[in-house]
Parts: C-alpha cells; structure tokens; sequence
C-alpha cells in the first residue's frame, strides 16, 4: 500500500498493523497517520488498502461479436436481464438443491467453494442474490473476506442483494440471528432439502420490505 502525505510529498512504508487496522474499518471511518517529515495528518481509509489492488484487477474479456457481420445469432441465447445468483458451498447434493431451487426460481445460478476470488468477481457481476454455506468457510466465517466485502458494501448497492447465510448454527428464519450477521436470511443446514420453500417465502418480504424504498430512490435519481 502506497503512502503519500499531501502536504509535503513525503513517502511512508505501510505494516501488517497499520493494514490490519484499516481492513476493519467501516465505510466512511478513516484512520489518521502523522506524517514524520511535516507532522501534517495523512487521512486514511479501508478503501486505501485495496486500492492497489483494485488497479490490478483484470476486467472481463469484451463478448464475442464475430455473429454481427452475417446478423444471424441463436435464438435460444438468453437475452433478458435474467437475476444472476452466487453460491458458495462444497459440491454436493445440498449445493445441487440450493442451486435447483433457485433456478426453479428464474435465477441464473453459478457455484464455487472459493470465496476468496469472488470478492474480485462481485466489482464486476450484480448478483441479486448470494447464498454462503459457512460449512466450507474455514475458521469464523465472520472473518471470510466475501462476507465481510458484502457487510462493508456500498448500501445503494447491498440493497438489491438477498443475502442468505447457510449453515448449522443457525435457526431458519430467526430474523434476529440474521440481522446479526447482516444477512437477509439464515437457513439451518437440515433445512435445505426446502430451501426452494424457504425462499418462495423469503423472497416476497424482502421485495416487500425494499421495494417500495428502492423505487423511491429510483424516483429521485440517487439509485
């Protein structure tokens, strides 16, 4: 990470402890270093920390258009803004019944049990909805960094994400837990032979919850 004071121009050399202390920040919340050279404060926030990161992400690749000089494409290519859902669990008959019931749904569903890499992969996918098995989450899934990319996630943006953790130690529909771990839905893993269900059910009061104050922001241009 790349420190400059404003003031004077001189450099400073980042530590795993300063990084540490940035990495839990909340959105907004800003450290303030003291430049050695000037003693003019460096303001300093989490956003800082990845920002060299973030230039090295590669984008996707641009779509194949070689159909555009004969103007013929296939007809069945799917062209509707479909949802798009993330789920991340261990291959496996309960990720097999996580992702058929939202396909089942109308969602678009593609599956991983790395969560590291998604972090990268959500700054340019709109995921409506994001499922995290915390069962293949290793240690507390309170530290995973795509749980905690989505808890630190812009609110214009988190809104318009179902976020549904999964896992034994949680009560399906205890709203409270779920709140807790700033999730919109929690199942317990015994339950997900009826996520289909739960989700039928789960769906409709979230849109009835945001939607109207979506629309509103959409309303006044700040969505």
């Amino acid at each position: 990470m790349k420190i400059t004071c404003s003031a004077c121009g001189k450099s400073h050399k980042s530590n795993s402890k300063l990084e540490a202390s940035l990495d839990k920040l909340l959105p907004g919340q800003r450290i303030r270093l003291k430049c050695g050279q000037c003693g003019e404060p460096i303001p300093l926030s989490r956003e800082d920390l990845y920002g060299d990161r973030a230039s090295t992400i590669r984008p996707p690749e641009p779509p194949d258009i070689s159909w555009l000089k004969d103007g013929v494409f296939d007809d069945e290519e799917i062209v509707a803004d479909i949802p798009q859902a993330l789920i991340v669990a261990r291959p496996g008959d309960a990720r097999e019944k996580m992702s058929s019931a939202l396909s089942g749904l109308g969602y678009r569903t593609e599956t991983t049990e790395q969560t590291g890499d998604m972090v990268t992969q959500m700054q340019f996918v709109n995921y409506t909805c994001v499922v995290l098995n915390t069962e293949c989450v290793e240690g507390n899934f309170a530290d995973d960094p795509l749980h905690r990319f989505l808890c630190s996630m812009e609110m214009s943006r988190r809104r318009n994400v179902l976020y549904v953790l999964v896992g034994p130690e949680f009560k399906t529909f205890y709203n409270l837990q779920a709140l807790t771990n700033s999730a919109n839905l929690v199942v317990n893993s015994s339950d997900i032979p009826h996520f289909g269900v739960i989700l039928r059910k789960a769906i409709p009061e979230y849109e009835q919850l945001f939607g109207p104050y979506m629309d509103e922001m959409k309303i006044q241009g700040k969505q």
